[in-house]
């Protein structure tokens, strides 16, 4: 009986390792304070407006965002992936690397001054399941009065369960000035 008990157990345990050691997306980003990357100049990072229809309320944007940071800026250990210190490129802080994309603009569920961005091609900021998009705030004129205008995007980490999803930003919101910094 205590042999079948200790049997068990030690299946028991094995099975408790195996589940909590093979987190397949064990991604962990070091916090961008860590890097040494500098705060990019405001305007390098803009967007530009396709198409605004409200009446069918299509908004299209073109961004165009630099992100990234070389590999002698994080020591080779901005990421952990699987228990390993690594570096990848064009993503993450810095501006070494750009991007363009379009995105479908949406208003937040909760009909705050908040938006969403869809990505309209799945791949636009790389093949990756994950990518941390670092905080951005884009220059852009306002359609409307021409005047300057910013999009502010939160870091976040943008998330897909498959290579042909659309990644999501969420949560950006327009002011009259820059109120993020571009590192």
């Amino acid at each position: 009986m205590k042999k079948n008990q200790f049997s068990y157990f030690m299946v028991m345990l094995m099975l408790t390792f195996f589940f909590f050691s093979c987190n397949k997306s064990e991604m962990i980003f070091t916090p961008e304070s860590s890097l040494n990357v500098e705060n990019d100049d405001q305007k390098q990072n803009e967007a530009t407006w396709i198409s605004t229809d409200d009446a069918k309320f299509k908004w299209l944007m073109k961004l165009k965002i630099f992100v990234g940071h070389t590999v002698d800026q994080c020591g080779n250990a901005c990421i952990k992936i699987f228990g390993k210190y690594g570096h990848i490129d064009c993503v993450g802080v810095g501006h070494v690397c750009n991007h363009k994309v379009d995105v479908r603009l949406s208003i937040c569920e909760n009909y705050t001054e908040h938006y969403t961005l869809t990505l309209i091609d799945p791949d636009g900021l790389g093949e990756f399941l994950e990518f941390p998009f670092p905080d951005r705030s884009l220059f852009i004129t306002n359609p409307v009065t021409n005047t300057e205008l910013w999009l502010n995007i939160p870091e976040q980490l943008l998330v897909r369960r498959n290579l042909g999803d659309s990644m999501v930003i969420h949560n950006a919101w327009f002011s009259e000035r820059p109120e993020l910094e571009n590192r």
